[in-house]
């Protein structure tokens, strides 16, 4: 099954920097409005790019350690009712 992101799918080659600027554009709207879902997608595109080959060693070190307070929050989100999808 294909991911539903486009940055997300390993067959389209994705490049760090798209993912990069993808999360970014996420955690800019996370901060407008707290949305749990949000938090789910930064979680996932963090978790991308710590595995991500061509991305750069501290990149890969920075977003593997970020994921997991991403992932937290979702779960918050998650715990207090909002469903994610």
């Amino acid at each position: 099954m294909r991911s539903p992101d486009p940055a997300l799918d390993p067959e389209t080659g994705s490049r760090p920097e798209t993912v990069t600027a993808a999360v970014l554009y996420l955690m800019t709207h996370y901060a407008r409005t707290g949305c749990p879902r949000l938090a789910l997608c930064i979680s996932r595109h963090l978790q991308c790019l710590a595995t991500h080959p061509d991305a750069a060693p501290v990149v890969r070190d920075i977003c593997a350690g970020m994921h997991g307070a991403w992932q937290e929050a979702a779960c918050a989100g998650r715990c207090s009712g909002e469903k994610l999808h």
